[in-house]
């Protein structure tokens, strides 16, 4: 297969199955063929059990394929945050955390606390490097893992459900250091089950069953591809994140009535400030 060098990765006609005991499998994946393109923020959404985690793994070089091929870019530099925000940690401080980096071995303390101050400061944490992991909320927590992910410049960010174990108030700040990471030129492959946290996607890619069953724009997702407003409204009833038994966002459900009763949306929303300046045009 000839590889596009501006593909960070590409897997075709990807499998996974587990043995689960005699002769008996389990189907994991089946068929998964999609590329990764340098400076995407991918929305990784599905139902429970539908693969969407195994992305994770497989691109991390944690979950090995059973069939099909997984190219990656030469050179290409992965890191990856899991939901549990403790799992990650080696040690009991912020310093030791980046001294585990590979990049930091051997470097001296100082230059190594100038690393982790300015990786912290990436994700908006302006925290001290001798501080006790042991101190920090659960969404410092996360934040450190991916500062401390950053800290190896990585072509690529896996976060395999970062918020599932935050408060909303730590969903936020982790929410905004993803934009920052994003902004910054790193890929991002943000694996959830929250809808509203793939408004800020470029692409959706959903899981069910073990296959990809869609991959395009987060608006086509959640209204269909009806280009028309009228078109939108009949669509907006049956979008393909309905048609795999996902439930849209409040935002995209109050849009989705209004469409239905015949009122215009400019644009059509993802999520709140979007739905609100939709609203303010109606009323000029």
């Amino acid at each position: 297969m000839q590889h596009n060098s501006s593909i960070l990765y590409s897997l075709q006609g990807a499998s996974v199955v587990y043995p689960t005991g005699g002769d008996a499998r389990r189907t994991v994946w089946s068929g998964v063929s999609l590329d990764v393109l340098p400076g995407e923020w991918i929305a990784v959404t599905g139902p429970n059990g539908s693969g969407k985690s195994t992305l994770a793994g497989v691109l991390l070089g944690l979950c090995p394929l059973s069939s099909g091929q997984l190219v990656r870019a030469e050179h290409l530099t992965a890191r990856g945050v899991l939901q549990s925000p403790d799992v990650q940690f080696v040690g009991d401080t912020i310093e030791e955390e980046f001294a585990s980096v590979p990049s930091a071995a051997g470097m001296p303390r100082e230059a190594l606390h100038a690393l982790c101050r300015r990786s912290l400061q990436a994700v908006g944490l302006p925290l001290e490097p001798d501080r006790e992991l042991s101190t920090l909320s659960g969404g410092q927590k996360q934040l450190v893992n991916i500062a401390v992910a950053l800290a190896s410049d990585p072509d690529v960010l896996v976060l395999d459900e970062p918020t599932a174990m935050l408060d909303p108030a730590a969903r936020e700040a982790v929410m905004d250091a993803a934009c920052r990471v994003h902004h910054s030129g790193t890929s991002l492959i943000w694996i959830t089950h929250r809808l509203e946290e793939t408004a800020a996607a470029d692409r959706i890619i959903a899981f069910r069953d073990g296959a990809v069953q869609f991959d395009g724009k987060p608006r086509e997702f959640f209204y269909g591809d009806g280009q028309a407003q009228e078109d939108a409204g009949r669509a907006a009833a049956h979008p393909p994140c309905c048609g795999i038994g996902l439930e849209p966002p409040f935002v995209v459900r109050t849009a989705g009535e209004l469409l239905r009763r015949g009122v215009r949306l400019e644009p059509l929303p993802l999520n709140e400030s979007e739905l609100g300046e939709a609203l303010a045009k109606l009323c000029r």
